[in-house]
């Protein structure tokens, strides 16, 4: 297969860098234009790191119960997760649609679909604290899929599909999340006719990943952490092939007056290193916009994303992928 040398790894790098760092100034500026007072600090919006509104719903309410003597409450059935989802992780669980502007895959135009969602099924949390003191657990399924658009003809490239339980904890600007999940992956039986590719690659697995992030400000968050293949992918049986690394960095301004509060930009930088591929760095740079209503628990992301490394669709693992693409994801 051909390649396009369209963002070298050292070039993506330096401009991830220096985008979060001007949004990150960017942020403060924002921050120190407007200080809260007391009259007004219950009116502003939430912090910009989190990104869906963690409401803290009264015992009494329908679906929440005293606990631990009155000083805790369990939530039933939450309308988000207390960890933030990851912005430019391609295989972070939720709705997006990208189309692709370039890429080496046989297909020039083309774009990803995905279908996916995060279901709490319950979360204590601290009265005093709320939940900057919160253990959750919960639910998630999704499906990603990749089509290749051949001249007059669509055709489906690979679809993953994904189900598993998350628990999920956060103290303060700590947050965590254990994520095991079952992964199966398909790939199109048009595409496998154009492209030669054996149907006998279709697998599946399962994989146990743990991520921890700190809100180092409310405009700057890191994270990182690691994922094994406990089961499953049996031509790669080894530790070093079962091991996957993983981290990133994001940054956002303050809520934008011209979007009536509703909307903040964001830049996210996501990096990942698979043993199955020698550890060489996967990344996916993200600058876009967020738009979230208070109360709503879904946000809408226009964005541009460039991505340079190995394919993530299950059954491409071993096929370099590059491309920019302009996209829209649906964060529930």
């Amino acid at each position: 297969m051909s390649e396009f040398p369209m963002f070298p790894s050292t070039v993506k790098c330096r401009v991830g860098v220096t985008l979060l760092a001007m949004l990150l100034a960017l942020s403060s500026q924002v921050a120190m234009a407007a200080p809260p007072s007391a009259d007004n600090a219950s009116a502003l919006p939430p912090a910009a790191n989190v990104t869906l509104d963690n409401r803290d719903p009264p015992i009494g309410a329908p679906g929440v119960l005293s606990a631990d003597g009155g000083t805790s409450r369990l939530v039933f059935f939450p309308s988000q997760d207390i960890f933030t989802p990851l912005l430019s992780d391609p295989r972070e669980p939720v709705s997006t649609i990208e189309f692709f502007a370039a890429s080496n895959m046989p297909s020039a135009l083309q774009f990803n679909g995905n279908m996916a969602g995060n279901i709490g099924i319950v979360r204590w949390e601290s009265n005093a604290e709320g939940v900057d003191r919160a253990l959750q657990f919960g639910l998630v399924g999704g499906e990603f899929s990749r089509f290749g658009i051949f001249g007059a003809n669509t055709y489906l490239m690979d679809s993953d599909y994904m189900v598993g339980a998350t628990l999920t904890g956060r103290i303060g600007a700590f947050s965590q999340r254990l994520f095991f999940y079952h992964e199966s992956s398909h790939t199109g039986y048009n595409y496998t006719t154009l492209d030669n590719v054996s149907k006998l690659s279709d697998f599946g697995q399962e994989i146990l990943q743990e991520i921890s992030s700190w809100d180092l400000t409310p405009h700057l968050r890191l994270y990182g952490g690691a994922a094994y293949r406990v089961f499953g992918f049996n031509n790669y049986p080894s530790e070093q092939d079962a091991l996957i690394l993983l981290g990133g960095a994001e940054a956002y301004t303050g809520t934008l007056a011209s979007l009536d509060h509703l909307g903040r930009g964001y830049a996210s930088f996501f990096l990942e290193s698979r043993g199955i591929n020698g550890y060489t760095p996967n990344e996916d740079l993200q600058v876009g916009l967020l738009f979230h209503r208070p109360g709503s628990y879904v946000q809408i992301r226009p964005m541009i994303d460039l991505y340079n490394g190995y394919s993530t669709m299950g059954d491409l693992l071993f096929i370099k992928d590059r491309y920019a693409a302009l996209g829209i994801s649906f964060d529930f």
